[in-house]
Parts: structure tokens; C-alpha cells; sequence
């Protein structure tokens, strides 16, 4: 996918799992790519803090920033500045007229975009489903047939009865899995928490999931706190924590 392209997805809130995966390898292998990506996320942030008069000066040293800081040769250096030149005067005009895709991102994140970007069910990994083992009927193999064929609210029905009979950090996590497929973020919150408080086996993913619900239910503040503490704790999802904190702040 083209370059620019990417960051616009990126700064929209509309990368796939895919683009995703192709823009964090160019922000590590791709200097320039990480040069233009750390040039805009300070032009967003200074927009949405209204330091106009900062970030006019920083347009204007710019080019010198980037020449002093990127090695050119002979054979690239036009390229270069031209290419640099080129953002630095879409900027300016952002600033100065006050339009384009970037000032309207500042005027509010769309946290149902962000949900539905970054949302996938976590994998069953606790209760192995194989092929000759359909004569087993047992309450357990059931809820995990029905997660694991998308059938969320039987699959709920099932874990809050073997909650209520034998409850477990893994009935807990997988039926708050269930919650959030079937767009009950509230009740998924309480059952992550749950699990979280636990301190058990599944509390980073927990964490993730729990951040993503609280967007989904506007709760900014109690995200970012989600947030950081997985990118403290550093078992699930740290790069993704960190990208997504960006863009809720």
C-alpha cells in the first residue's frame, strides 16, 4: 500500500489488521516513513492544543530538522526535500485555512471506529474442540462449541450457568468474550474487572479487552488507565496498547 495512504488510515483510525502490520514494520525499518509519521503526530498535537504560534516555527525549521537528521546522498537529496517540502507546505495550509482531514481528527475521536479497528475475539485456548468427541455433552464443551461458532447469545446463556455452578477465571474471561461479540460492553466490563482483580492467568488480555469496552462506552479516562497498565505489565499487546493510547490522547 502506498505510503501516504497508510499514515491517512492510520490518522483517520482506519488501518486493518493488515495495514496495521505493514505500518508498524516501515516505523522500524523505514526511516524516512518514521521521520513523516513523527512530524505529523507533533503537527496533530500541536493543533489540538492550539500551540499555532510553536508549530508555525517548527514548520519553518522543518527541512533544516530533516536535513541535519537523515543521512542524503547526492543522487536523493532533491527527492528528499521535495518530498519533506511537500507535507511541510500541506501542513502550513492546514494551519492557515483551518480545513483538511487533519483539524477535523482533533475536533473528536470516534471511539466505535477505534473499538471495531482494534476489537478480535480472543481465540479459544483453554478447552480443546476435536472431531470425534461430539458424544460429550458436558455444559463446558457446549459454551465453547457456541463461542467458537459465533452462536454469542447462547454461548452467554451457557457460561453464566457454568458460572454459576463452577465458576472459573476462564468461564469469567471467555463469557465477557461473549458479552462483547454480541455488543454488551457494560456487562463485559464487569466480568473483565472481575478477572483483573483475580491477578490470574488471563489479567493483560483482560486488560485489552477491558480498554477497548470502556471506549466503546465512552469511558475515556478509565481506557487510558486500562492502557497504561498493560503497557506496564508488557505480556499482551504492548506495541498495540501504545498505538492506541496515541490516538485516544
Amino acid at each position: 500500500m502506498d505510503k501516504e495512504l497508510l499514515l491517512y488510515n492510520y490518522f483517520s483510525n482506519q488501518l486493518s489488521k493488515e495495514e496495521g502490520q505493514q505500518f508498524n514494520e516501515l516505523l522500524k525499518t523505514d526511516a524516512d516513513f518514521k521521520a513523516q509519521f513523527d512530524f505529523e503526530s507533533d503537527l496533530k498535537r500541536a493543533i489540538k492544543m492550539g500551540e499555532n504560534e510553536e508549530l508555525k516555527a517548527k514548520l519553518v525549521g522543518f527541512e533544516d530538522e530533516v536535513r541535519t537528521t537523515l543521512p542524503m546522498t547526492d543522487a536523493v537529496t532533491g527527492s528528499r526535500k521535495r518530498w519533506f517540502r511537500n507535507w511541510s507546505i500541506a501542513a502550513s495550509i492546514v494551519i492557515l485555512m483551518g480545513l483538511g482531514w487533519l483539524v477535523y481528527n482533533t475536533m473528536g475521536t470516534n471511539y466505535d471506529d477505534l473499538y471495531a479497528s482494534n476489537f478480535e475475539q480472543y481465540p479459544n485456548t483453554v478447552y480443546a474442540i476435536t472431531r470425534g468427541d461430539e458424544g460429550d455433552s458436558s455444559l463446558e464443551r457446549r459454551a465453547f462449541v457456541a463461542y467458537e461458532t459465533d452462536e454469542n447469545k447462547k454461548a452467554i446463556e451457557l457460561f453464566e450457568e457454568l458460572k454459576a455452578t463452577e465458576a472459573s477465571e476462564n468461564v469469567t474471561f471467555f463469557l465477557a468474550q461473549s458479552y462483547l461479540k454480541n455488543q454488551q460492553p457494560k456487562e463485559a466490563i464487569v466480568l473483565l474487572e472481575e478477572v483483573i482483580q483475580g491477578k490470574g492467568e488471563f489479567v493483560p488480555q483482560a486488560l485489552w479487552y477491558s480498554a477497548l469496552a470502556y471506549l466503546k462506552t465512552d469511558q475515556k479516562e478509565n481506557a487510558v488507565k486500562a492502557l497504561n497498565t498493560l503497557i506496564a505489565d508488557g505480556r499482551f499487546k504492548k506495541e498495540g496498547a501504545s498505538i492506541l493510547l496515541d490516538k485516544v490522547e
